[in-house]
């Protein structure tokens, strides 16, 4: 009756069978169903309610009644529900779950965490996205409740072979290059596999190699601030550049700026991932470029249908996909030594001088008062300019102690998601600073502005073990020193790579101690504080790092190398372009 449709009469009948016996089961379940189907939240809780007290070994039913009770925040009365499955099936890896999701809305992080090992995740991978979600966020609040617990459960799932978290988690928190490897590859494995290859191995003789680039930040994001120098300074009479854009359709300076690098363009946001795949095969494209890693809103499995002949892993994600279906990463050997290439899916394409590209026609707003920004007039700023997902507990215990060494100091940060501020100052508090000393700055919408701002801070702390990229680059433009501590992995070891081509080697230290003596050290020595600020004001614009055409050229001997390879009939291999560092 329930399968024909007939919901107000099977609701009738099951309601005259209630009359008689009020805790008859299958009613109950019966007209459950039926709330549930209408969408009816209210009727589905009070009949699930008496289908406990019913059958109080009804476990589905206990369960049930505790995912609603968690949907309205009422988690004491969830975990009853819980406690009470395990009680009558214990070991029941569902009960575990819940128990796990209780503890978090109750701020019982280190709880949650072993309740989610007790249900054996590995049996429920739809339940896993939900925990991977939870890390985020507490990585993006700042909130470190439970901070070793999350990262030591996700390193024992790898450590068993189990399918382990988005592969940014773990660079955000990992120091071994060997673990962000095989997140990596478990990740892309378990989510992006590789389909049946649209290239079938044919061989097309475009007039110049054609590249498509594939990306989704083609607007006002740092990746395309990084990437349109680079379009622009192209060799024409050698390249020919189509881009695949299924991001957002914008209208910003930067967004105009590459499109009209571009000899063709597609927006693609209206199609699906194999369509996609399909538009790039159809354009015959040699070299497909993958700009945006494993980003917000990235549709990878466009290029796993592998649609061109050579597929290219290149800026917007600091490390290897995982992914079979992508033949290189471009690097350096600073972010990349060739010892740690086993952990890379990709073969590398190492660059001479940074692996990543400057803007050097980024425009530079007047600089405002530091009273417009909210800052105090004589105190030593430090500007820690990275997302609060980059700021780990370690990196913070070193800004607070050099707080406490350098009195009458603040800290410039931006302003975060949700509670990230609040629960930045509280943690500074907890340090024994004022959480008054750290200053946060709202998100400017012109880049410039934003840029222009820097001049007033007087130093720069990076952070680890993931490091500021574009925004360290920021930085260096608009004339504001950086220091920063070399880390073990490609993300954590980028801004080495950008002081060592900007000629400011000195300002990249080996260890978290000596890191914080040099801010220290600048902050307390105005004079040669004021002479690394010249150097880098006066020399920095004219280094490698900022010569966009020079970069450029030493991109493209990568793509020919590719290219010819790829024309050979050779497998993707290994190799360091020779050009000017």
């Amino acid at each position: 009756m329930l399968a024909a449709g007939k919901a107000a009469q099977a609701k009738l009948m099951l309601d005259l069978v209630l009359a008689d016996d009020p805790y008859n089961v299958p009613a109950l379940e019966g007209l459950i169903q039926l709330a549930s189907a209408s969408g009816d939240a209210a009727a589905s809780r009070r009949l699930l309610e008496r289908l406990v007290s019913a059958a109080p070994g009804h476990i589905d039913a206990r369960l049930a009644l505790g995912d609603m009770l968690l949907q309205t925040g009422e988690a004491i009365a969830a975990r009853a529900q819980a406690e009470q499955v395990l009680a009558i099936s214990p070991g029941h890896p569902p009960a575990y779950y819940m128990l796990g999701i209780c503890c978090l809305q109750l701020g019982e992080i280190e709880a949650a965490y072993a309740r989610f090992e007790d249900a054996r995740l590995d049996l429920a991978p739809q339940l896993f996205g939900y925990i991977q979600y939870m890390a985020h966020l507490s990585l993006a609040e700042a909130d470190w409740r439970g901070y070793d617990a999350q990262i030591a459960f996700f390193e024992r799932r790898l450590a068993a072979g189990q399918a382990s978290w988005q592969p940014t988690f773990s660079m955000l928190t990992s120091s071994s290059p060997a673990d962000i490897g095989q997140a990596a590859r478990s990740y892309a494995a378990m989510m992006h596999p590789a389909q049946t290859p649209l290239w079938q191995g044919e061989r097309w003789k475009n007039d110049r190699i054609r590249l498509g680039i594939v990306t989704g930040e083609i607007a006002d994001h740092p990746v395309a601030h990084l990437l349109v120098g680079v379009l622009e300074n192209l060799d024409r009479s050698a390249f020919e550049v189509t881009g695949f854009d299924y991001g957002p359709v914008s209208d910003d300076p930067v967004r105009r700026r590459i499109l009209a690098a571009f000899e063709t363009f597609h927006e693609v946001a209206h199609l699906d991932d194999l369509a996609i795949a399909r538009a790039v095969r159809r354009n015959d494209v040699d070299i497909a470029i993958w700009v945006g890693g494993y980003g917000h809103n990235s549709r990878p499995q466009i290029l796993a249908h592998r649609p061109a002949p050579v597929q290219v892993n290149f800026q917007g994600y600091p490390g290897t996909m995982g992914a079979p279906w992508l033949d290189y990463l471009i690097a350096d050997k600073t972010v990349l030594p060739e010892s740690e290439t086993p952990h890379y899916a990709e073969q590398i394409a190492w660059l001479p001088g940074a692996y990543q590209p400057t803007d050097n026609r980024a425009q530079i707003a007047p600089t405002p008062t530091r009273v417009q920004q909210g800052l105090p007039e004589g105190a030593f700023v430090f500007m820690a300019y990275n997302v609060a997902g980059k700021i780990s507990p370690a990196i913070f215990d070193v800004w607070m102690r050099i707080m406490k060494r350098t009195p009458g100091s603040v800290l410039w940060l931006p302003a975060g998601e949700g509670a990230a501020s609040a629960n930045l100052r509280h943690e500074a508090q907890a340090r024994g600073i004022d959480p008054a000393r750290l200053v946060f700055a709202p998100r400017t919408p012109a880049r410039a502005a934003h840029v222009a701002r820097h001049r007033l801070a007087d130093l720069f702390l990076d952070t680890l073990p993931f490091n500021a990229h574009s925004t360290a680059s920021d930085a260096l433009w608009a004339g504001l020193p950086v220091i920063t501590c070399r880390g073990t992995t490609f993300p954590g070891r980028v801004c080495a790579s950008l002081l060592t081509a900007a000629g400011l080697p000195e300002l990249v230290t080996e260890t978290l101690a000596d890191y914080e003596d040099l801010a220290v050290a600048l902050a307390s020595d105005p004079m040669r504080l004021s002479a690394l600020r010249r150097r880098v004001t006066d020399e920095v614009h004219v280094s490698p790092l900022f010569d966009t055409a020079r970069y450029t050229r030493n991109l493209e001997a990568a793509f020919r190398e590719m290219y010819a390879i790829s024309q050979a009939g050779e497998p993707p291999r290994s190799f360091a372009v020779e050009g000017s560092p």
